[in-house]
């Protein structure tokens, strides 16, 4: 059962882009109206029975800077709403459970290792880059007055072309689906995608976190899966820390599914300080 929880994951990953997916399929088949029915939208809007209004608090914040005006009640809320069940939970969970380019760069990147792509153990740029692109995204959406990564952003892509049949946009998607078939590791959700960037900064809130009982080896078996930060493990290896404490943490569960010792699992907040009790043992 050490794999349910990756299992789980894909199983959330189809089922929110079936989601969205739901009133283009009626609508094709002559059924309801796109927006007629319990949930429309894409991930940067939706709307659940035509009254709960879902919004991506990172396009709200573009949104925000960039009109230099408040923004609207129902749009606050719901970019609240959503930044507030993905911080209690592990703000990056969105990444690794919820977003299609997510599922679809695992896709190629197992099609590539089945074609001799290496898994690596460290990522090719550092991953907090990631969080200066959220920046320098906000900074450029102030200065011209329009939410500029919204413009670009290969999620929003994805997004529209699976909710609303629309597919403009998609050229950086293939590019960074070209690169990372034959690039090791995953540059764009590790160390580029300022969504992703946003979303660390708040990750070290959530109340899950991946722990790690006594028995480690340091084989690395977790570090070459891990869709984040490879090096985000290196505390637990190391026994400094009880858990995966970094923001960088999508709760994927890709490292409970490898690890020959069984040790690690899914905990409610566990230690992360350095006077945890000891996690490594090399026998």
């Amino acid at each position: 059962m050490k794999k349910a929880l990756n299992i789980l994951r894909h199983v959330v990953q189809v089922s929110v882009l079936m989601l969205f997916m739901l009133p283009l399929a009626a609508q094709a088949a002559g059924g309801i109206v796109p927006g007629a029915g319990s949930f429309f939208g894409t991930l940067a809007s939706s709307t659940i029975l035509q009254q709960i209004v879902l919004a991506d608090p990172f396009a709200a914040l573009q949104v925000l800077v960039a009109s230099k005006e408040l923004l609207a009640p129902v749009l606050l809320t719901g970019a609240a709403l959503v930044l507030l069940l993905y911080g209690l939970l592990r703000a990056r969970i969105f990444c690794g459970w919820v977003c299609p380019v997510g599922l679809l760069l695992e896709l190629v990147d197992w099609i590539a290792l089945k074609f001799g792509k290496k898994a690596v153990e460290k990522t090719v740029l550092d991953r907090h880059v990631k969080c200066a692109v959220a920046g320098c995204m906000l900074l450029l959406s102030a200065l011209v007055g329009v939410p500029v990564f919204e413009l670009l952003s290969p999620i929003g892509a994805l997004s529209r072309a699976l909710a609303l049949g629309v597919t403009t946009g998609l050229g950086l998607l293939a590019a960074i689906v070209v690169v990372e078939a034959f690039l090791p590791g995953r540059l764009w959700c590790q160390s580029l995608c300022p969504l992703g960037g946003f979303y660390e900064l708040f990750g070290r809130l959530g109340l899950l976190r991946i722990r790690a009982d006594a028995g480690c080896t340091a084989c690395g078996s977790c570090k070459r899966v891990c869709l984040a930060d490879p090096q985000i493990l290196d505390p637990v290896i190391q026994g400094t820390a009880q858990a995966v404490c970094a923001g960088d943490c999508m709760l994927c569960g890709r490292c409970i599914a490898v690890c020959p010792q069984q040790i690690l699992h899914v905990s409610l907040r566990a230690k992360c300080d350095t006077d945890a009790p000891p996690a490594t043992s090399n026998g």
